[in-house]
């Protein structure tokens, strides 16, 4: 596969927002940068998971609203969660109110650089980290394969 075929490659569902659709690996890197520096990625138990130079990719809360979130009326808004999905079946939730309303969002990012190169092999081509949590673990989702919007 050359190069071009894989950065037009669809990775990433998006599901249950105004213009659902696949999000390339292009059309993810054209969405603003967001560089994390040095990161710790610590399990819920506090144990070191992983040690990184830096990170980059585009916020969640971007995807999100290329895909027509910012859309929906705010007495929705109130009641959706985000479900993310790894490769592996794992999922973590994000309520909107974290994502859009505190500093969870700022940071949460769907990755697909780990040191100025591409995410390594087990982490996927991209993968989903929510940095401003204290411990990364939890919500470190490799292989990021889906994101859906769901109403409670």
């Amino acid at each position: 596969m050359n190069p071009g075929t894989i950065a037009n490659a669809e990775l990433l569902q998006v599901a249950g927002l105004p213009r659902p659709g696949f999000l390339t690996l292009e059309a993810l890197q054209g969405l603003p940068r967001h560089d994390l520096g040095p990161t710790q990625v610590l399990c819920y138990s506090g144990r070191p998971v992983a040690q990184v130079d830096s990170y980059a990719g585009a916020r969640l809360v971007d995807v999100l609203d290329a895909h027509g979130l910012s859309q929906r009326p705010r007495s929705e808004l109130k009641r959706c969660v985000v479900v993310a999905q790894g490769g592996d079946g794992y999922q973590a939730v994000f309520s909107w109110n974290e994502l859009y309303n505190s500093t969870i969002g700022e940071k949460a990012l769907v990755l697909y650089e780990k040191n100025a190169e591409p995410l390594d092999a087990h982490l996927g081509r991209i993968c989903l980290i929510s940095a401003n949590d204290t411990r990364l673990g939890p919500r470190h989702l490799r292989g990021l394969s889906r994101v859906e919007l769901k109403m409670l």
